[in-house]
């Protein structure tokens, strides 16, 4: 009954979100050949693709971090058990992007159906998973609850539950409470996410802190050396780049400011700027106007002139998806975004730890708060609370090329020190799916 009142509520809730829905999609490149498959319409190749895996296990992942640790988690799990295969499925164009050509060519990719009956059922239908593995906590009500009518395990992987998620799902637990039983095992990050887990539902379903899977990421770079980009921005001769990553409105002006006023000290300084969505590219452009900043476009979007070498400019603005990895590894000194000027959540500073890179990230880490106090532990980043804050951190690093090996160094040990979350997870998760 519960389930039939939430695909009635569904129709006019998805009719009145359509416009931001077409919207977003416009802005986002999203209408693609394969559009359709979030309603359960796949092409004739795609349908192919299914048919011919062997009851695969089905791992849906909404949108880039997810799709990130999925990649590893499934590359990790194909090693374990060579005999499985797997459809992998994401929300956003953005998380298709970056799982496009990272998984392994086996793996079938696709987008994830709208979460109302008929095109969960469709897409059911065709992938015949084994089991169904959602990363982190998504709850989709209609593929949670159909996919278990059909006796299908449903696991969580990397889950996270923050103090307020767990409150309100436990105040609405007539609802959440039947979604939260579905699943066969939670597989979550740290003890206090089983705590939130149990204080919604007890322990009806068994959930196990696992740590999270950020930490055993494999950076996919090889051939993607930036070097001879950061060259041709930049120009010839001494640099020290500073990349600022997964930025929103209110930080790249921040970081600007800091980067105008330090750069009379360190001459050497170069920026990248990598902001957390491209489609804010002109915004970005606009700040980098203002302040008198040159900058280029990583990609033009005119074609550049055929004769000349462009001049060497101060900022590199990334405007694309999945190369943010490339530039941490590129980098000396990193700023990880979300997490000042009034945002408030965080990015994941674990992936330019992998790196060895000396991190600086803001206060504001709600969202990451068991992550960022891992590394308060191990002295592996700096923590800032404002603009000042920030300026006195990467003067402090662009001073002392030692301070920055050092730190790099600690911030790669605590990486090392933490790894294993996917292992712990699959020890879970195997049993339930061994193949036939």
């Amino acid at each position: 009954m519960k389930l039939l009142a939430y695909n009635l509520i569904f129709i006019p809730a998805f009719i009145l979100y359509l416009p931001f829905f077409i919207w977003k999609l416009t802005r986002r490149g999203g209408f693609s050949h394969d559009f359709w498959e979030r309603f359960g319409c796949f092409s004739q190749q795609r349908r192919q693709a299914l048919a011919a895996l062997d009851r695969p296990v089905w791992i849906h992942a909404v949108s880039v971090g997810e799709m990130v640790a999925a990649v590893s988690f499934v590359r990790r799990w194909q090693e374990r058990n060579p005999e499985l295969t797997f459809v992998v499925s994401t929300t956003t164009t953005t998380g298709h992007a970056v799982a496009t050509g990272k998984l392994p060519d086996s793996v079938v990719l696709i987008y994830s159906p709208l979460d109302w009956w008929l095109p969960v059922r469709r897409t059911l239908g065709l992938v015949r998973p084994r089991a169904v593995v959602i990363f982190e906590v998504e709850f989709w009500p209609n593929m949670i609850l159909l996919a278990r009518r059909r006796r299908i395990p449903v696991v969580m992987a990397n889950g996270r539950l923050s103090d307020r998620s767990a409150e309100g799902y436990a105040r609405h637990r007539w609802f959440f409470g039947d979604l939260f039983k579905a699943f066969t095992v939670m597989c979550m990050q740290t003890e206090e996410d089983v705590h939130r887990v149990q204080s919604v539902i007890g322990k009806d379903v068994p959930a196990y802190p696992c740590n999270t899977m950020k930490f055993d990421q494999v950076p996919d770079v090889s051939g993607n050396d930036k070097s001879e980009i950061l060259d041709s921005v930049f120009g010839p001769g001494e640099r020290v780049v500073w990349t600022a990553g997964s930025t929103h409105a209110g930080e790249e002006e921040l970081v600007c400011d800091v980067f105008i006023e330090l750069r009379r000290k360190h001459p050497a300084a170069r920026l990248v700027l990598v902001p957390r969505h491209h489609e804010r590219t002109a915004d970005v452009e606009s700040v980098l106007q203002e302040k008198g900043l040159s900058y280029r476009l990583l990609q033009p979007r005119d074609r550049p002139a055929a004769d000349g070498v462009p001049e060497p400019v101060d900022v590199l603005v990334v405007n694309t998806t999945g190369e943010l990895m490339d530039f941490y590894g590129a980098s000396d000194v990193v700023f990880v975004g979300k997490s000042l000027a009034g945002n408030e959540g965080g990015h994941n500073i674990i992936e330019p730890a992998i790196f060895g890179k000396p991190i600086i990230y803001g206060s504001n880490m709600q969202n990451f708060r068991a992550v960022a106090q891992i590394f308060r532990d191990g002295n592996g980043a700096v923590e800032v609370d404002d603009g000042q804050g920030l300026k006195e951190a990467l003067d402090g690093l662009l001073t002392a090329p030692s301070e920055r090996a050092a730190l790099g160094k600690r911030a790669r040990g605590v990486v090392d020190t933490w790894r294993g979350a996917i292992d712990r997870t699959l020890d879970h998760f195997e049993p339930l799916v061994q193949a036939d």
